[in-house]
């Protein structure tokens, strides 16, 4: 036996990311057509632990609770596993849901899935139609509550 011990920094299990990937398959699947990919194939764990990392704490025994037969079951049956892990951890499902649709809405792939196209929207073609100004007036005769 070797006298060194391989680490890693990433906060998940293999056991846990398989899990995870699984429960992500169901909350966004791929498309048929293959344009869309699922949400299980982008890296959401980056996501989180860069903007929500208080999250992963919570997380984990989330995906515990599923078990580690959950990543090996077929999509449809995980469906009802995840329907029910939902309603039971509500608050923590919403708040995964929440990440999960941030971080894959702004995925290259995804985008040009939608058709969007990746990067910002201008100048590639688009025009800026100036406007009437005028409408924040009210807004900036007001005091200044924040920095100043």
């Amino acid at each position: 036996m070797s006298d060194k011990m391989i680490t890693t920094d990433h906060p998940l299990s293999g056991s846990q990311q398989e899990i995870l990937i699984g429960l992500l398959d169901v909350i966004i699947p791929a498309s048929d057509d293959g344009r869309m990919p699922s949400a299980g194939e982008i890296d959401i764990m980056a996501y989180i632990e860069t903007h929500a990392p208080e999250f992963v704490a919570a997380l984990i025994p989330g995906l515990d609770s599923l078990g580690a037969a959950f990543a090996a079951l077929p999509q449809a049956g995980r469906v009802p596993l995840v329907e029910a892990f939902s309603l039971e951890q509500a608050g923590l499902f919403g708040t995964l849901l929440f990440h999960v649709y941030a971080c894959y809405y702004q995925e290259n792939r995804v985008l040009e899935g939608l058709g969007i196209g990746s990067g910002a929207p201008f100048p590639r073609g688009n025009t800026v139609i100036p406007g009437d100004l005028s409408l924040l007036d009210p807004v900036l005769k007001r005091p200044r509550l924040y920095r100043t």
